[in-house]
Parts: structure tokens; C-alpha cells; sequence
């Protein structure tokens, strides 16, 4: 049944050789060897005369190869606070953003199990278009992975700015065992953000906002243990990145990610009740001369959002400009997460298809990284009175100290998980105990930037829709 397929493909994953014992198990594990390709549409195996007594069979193989072709298509939104609008505002605004997802696949390259894939996806807070060649069984070997991409990304998912990031990778994955998988990488990445629509002090334009390239190699570390991933009863998950940009590798920013995140779920009592947990912790750290010291706004870090801190409108958390009140992000973040998921009621119209869950969401971003430890204890916004103080003059806003972000904000909430075939969809509600309050000398919404001071605040409640478990 090979038509397009080499033969040294197939045989590569058949277990049974001439003059080997006659074994059923085999057979088996070489027909889910083949199916894993997916090359195939059917995989068959048959024994000529197996009640016959002869001292040799001989093995059939029937193989049905699938369409080299593949389209996908689909449509969908999610809603939130904070989504940025045409005009926006330091907060933005609640608002559905819809997407549009199409893909088209070749498999079988060269009669191997080599593709390549076109990846779009549109839709108002993203535009994106990717091209990525994969080698799953790289070196003959189906524990390692080659991936090429490169592609373009248009991405407004913070109301302070849109960033375009041209990009090409590559990447090689290790699967060492059933749970751990390493993934070594290699990128290089044009961030540029679009002048017109970035809504943060003249000043930091030109260190913030140029057009930069970063490139430098990259290694994540997965742990995965859960039972399942898209709605976890038991287990961890664990990844840890490590990204260095150096001039070395003629990249215009130096610095240094390291972000880790760690969940664990825990499944209880007779009714299976589930408590999960995530924390997540990154930091950066710039290096060299100049303008190398600087990290562009599109490569800091951010928090806030559906699968993030709940208690902040879409990456809303950390450090404000000082002059517009617009999230700037920073170089730490330290955000946990902790849900309590009770099993789903007998109700009526709903069945057991409605579930509830209550969480407790805690922690911010931070300028720097050694700002964490000292402010995680920190229930109030430190001086809060110079962010209030709208009166004093515009040079003393136009520093980075006049308002200090260092304290961890706490959110409590209530949300909504409805079953069906393809997932839980998430409906969550969100109070936030300690918003900030951040002081607003420019309003960039206008065409001629006027002063007008007021002092800003954060909202308390905030409300996200998505479809899948938070974490």
C-alpha cells in the first residue's frame, strides 16, 4: 500500500524480522508505531494460514496512506476587561475579541514524515502568519524533534502599545522520558512597536519603543505528570526557560529571561473535589553599554489576564508610565494561583455539565527582580500619597520614582465551568482587593496631548471568557 511513502519508513518501525519467533505484541506495538506517523489512514496486519502448522508464517502489512493535504479552519472569541480599543485607555475596556484561525498542512515530504505547515490566525488583538518545517523522528530517532519556522506576528494585547514582530527559530526537542522533555533553541526576532498608537512619555520612546533585533539561543525544560491536560485532576506540570540576547550573537539588546512556572493539582474526598495550584516566577537582567542595557517593551515581562493574575485587566500589572498611566511591564513578576474545583452538581438543563470554582489570585510585576522578595508580604501600594499628589509639578512626575508598584495585589473570585466535547468553557468573575492607583499628567487619547491631572486607578472588578481550565 506504499505509494508515496518510503519503504524505509515503514520499515524502520516494523519489530519483526525474518527468523524472529512469531509474536503478537509486536505486531501490535508496530502497528501503533505506524499510526503515530500519521501518515496512514488504516494499518492492518494479518498472519497467511494462521492455524496452519508450518514452521515459518509469513506477515502481512496492509497500509492505506491518508491525503498528503490537510486544511483546518475554525472561529472563535473570548471576552475580557482590558481589551485594548481603537482609542485607548490605561485599563482599557471590556470587549470580545474574535479570531479567525486557518491552517494548511503538506505531510509525506519526500515520502517521509516531514511537513510543513502555514499558520494564520486574525482577529483584533492578534494577526499572525507562520511557516514551520517539522522533523519528528530527527537522526531516525522518534525522541527528537526538529522544528523550522519564521513568520510575522501583529500583536495589540496591552493598551499601551501594537508591536509587529518579525521572527525566524530554530528548535530541537529531546524527549528524555514520559514526563520530561528538553527543548534547545535558537531565535532571532525584529520587535518594533507602531508609533502611533503607543501612549507612554516622549522620553522613553527612543530607549523603549526603536525597532530592535534580539537574537540568542534558548533551553526550556517540561515536566508534565498530569493525568489530563486539558482539565488536570491529579499531577504537575513544570517548565522552566532560559534565554540569553548578546551582542555575541548580533543581537541590539542584551539581556538575560529566566521564567519558570510550576502547577500541581490535587484530587480529594469522595466527591472529587480538586485543589490546583500555579506559581509562576521570571526575571530579567540587561547588560553591556548604552542603549544594550535597555529591554524593549514588547520583550519585558507582563501579568494580568485570564490565564495570568485575574485580578488585573489583560497584561495590566506592574509598573505605570509616569506621565499617561499606561502598564509599562518590568524585569520580575511573581504571580500564584490557587483554585478550588468542586465537582459538578445534578442540575436541572445542565445535568452534571456546571461546575464552580473559587480562587485566590496573588502577586504583581515589578521594575526589577530583587523588588519581589522584599514586597510579597506587602498588602498596600508604598507611598501611595506621592501617586495621589496630582498638584506637584510635570518634571516631578517625568521620574521613575515618584510611584512605587512594589506590593503583591490580592484578588478573590468566583467562576463558571461548563463541560463540553472539547473542553471546560470558563466564564470568571474577579474582585481585586488592592488595586493600584497611579497619577495621569498627559492624556494621549487626543490628537494634541493637553495636561490634565487626575489620579488613576485600576479597577476592582474584572471578568474574563475563555474556553478551558486557567491552568
Amino acid at each position: 500500500g506504499l505509494h508515496f511513502t518510503r519503504p524505509s519508513v515503514v520499515n524502520d518501525r516494523v519489530l519483526l524480522r525474518p527468523n524472529d519467533p512469531l509474536n503478537q505484541t509486536a505486531l501490535l506495538e508496530t502497528q501503533r508505531k505506524l499510526y503515530d506517523l500519521a501518515l496512514f489512514n488504516e494499518v492492518n496486519t494479518a498472519i497467511q494460514n494462521p492455524s496452519g502448522d508450518e514452521t515459518y508464517k509469513n506477515v502481512l502489512l496492509n497500509l492505506t496512506e491518508a491525503k498528503r493535504w490537510d486544511i483546518n479552519y475554525g472561529f472563535g472569541f473570548e471576552a475580557q476587561t482590558g481589551t485594548p480599543t481603537s482609542r485607548y485607555t490605561a485599563n482599557g475596556k471590556f470587549g470580545a475579541s474574535p479570531r479567525v484561525l486557518f491552517s494548511i498542512s503538506r505531510i509525506n515530504l519526500r515520502g517521509t514524515d516531514q511537513s510543513i505547515t502555514l499558520r494564520t490566525n486574525y482577529g483584533t488583538l492578534e494577526q499572525l502568519v507562520m511557516l514551520t518545517y517539522q522533523d519528528p523522528n530527527l537522526f531516525r530517532r522518534s525522541s527528537w524533534n526538529l522544528a523550522l519556522s519564521g513568520g510575522y506576528n501583529n500583536t495589540a494585547d496591552i493598551s499601551t502599545y501594537q508591536a509587529s514582530i518579525a521572527s525566524a527559530s530554530g528548535r530541537v526537542s529531546q524527549r528524555a522520558n514520559k514526563a520530561n522533555s528538553l527543548i534547545y533553541s535558537f531565535s532571532y526576532r525584529r520587535v518594533a512597536v507602531n508609533p502611533n498608537t503607543l501612549q507612554v512619555s516622549p522620553a522613553l520612546i527612543p530607549l523603549l519603543a526603536q525597532p530592535t533585533r534580539v537574537g540568542g539561543p534558548g533551553v526550556t525544560w517540561i515536566r508534565d505528570t498530569r493525568d489530563v491536560a486539558l482539565d488536570a485532576h491529579h499531577g504537575s506540570f513544570t517548565s522552566a526557560e532560559q534565554f540569553l540576547a548578546d551582542a555575541l550573537f548580533r543581537s541590539e539588546a542584551n539581556f538575560n529571561r529566566l521564567d519558570i512556572s510550576n502547577a500541581t493539582y490535587y484530587d480529594f474526598g469522595r466527591d472529587h473535589w480538586v485543589f490546583a495550584r500555579q506559581t509562576r516566577y521570571g526575571q530579567e537582567r540587561a547588560f553591556g553599554n548604552g542603549a544594550e542595557q535597555v529591554i524593549p517593551l514588547p520583550e519585558r515581562l507582563y501579568a494580568g489576564g485570564a490565564t495570568s493574575h485575574r485580578g488585573f485587566a489583560i497584561n495590566s500589572a506592574g509598573p505605570r508610565d509616569p506621565q499617561t498611566g499606561y502598564p509599562i511591564g518590568g524585569a520580575g513578576v511573581f504571580v500564584n494561583t490557587s483554585e478550588l474545583r468542586a465537582p459538578a452538581p445534578e442540575l436541572p438543563y445542565f445535568g452534571t455539565n456546571l461546575s464552580f470554582v473559587l480562587f485566590h489570585d496573588m502577586g504583581n510585576v515589578f521594575e526589577t527582580s530583587s523588588d519581589i522578595w522584599q514586597s510579597l508580604l506587602r498588602v498596600r501600594q508604598p507611598h501611595s500619597d506621592t501617586c495621589r499628589d496630582v498638584s506637584t509639578t510635570y518634571t516631578a512626575y517625568n521620574t521613575r520614582s515618584t510611584c512605587d508598584f512594589n506590593d503583591s495585589s490580592h484578588a478573590l473570585g468566583l467562576g463558571l465551568r461548563y463541560y463540553t466535547p472539547i473542553g471546560p468553557v470558563r466564564a470568571d468573575f474577579s474582585y481585586n482587593l488592592n488595586p493600584p492607583i497611579y497619577p495621569v499628567i498627559y492624556d494621549y487619547n487626543s490628537t494634541s496631548p493637553t495636561p490634565d491631572p487626575h489620579v488613576g486607578s485600576a479597577g476592582h472588578f474584572n471578568f474574563y471568557f475563555s474556553i478551558g481550565q486557567s491552568f
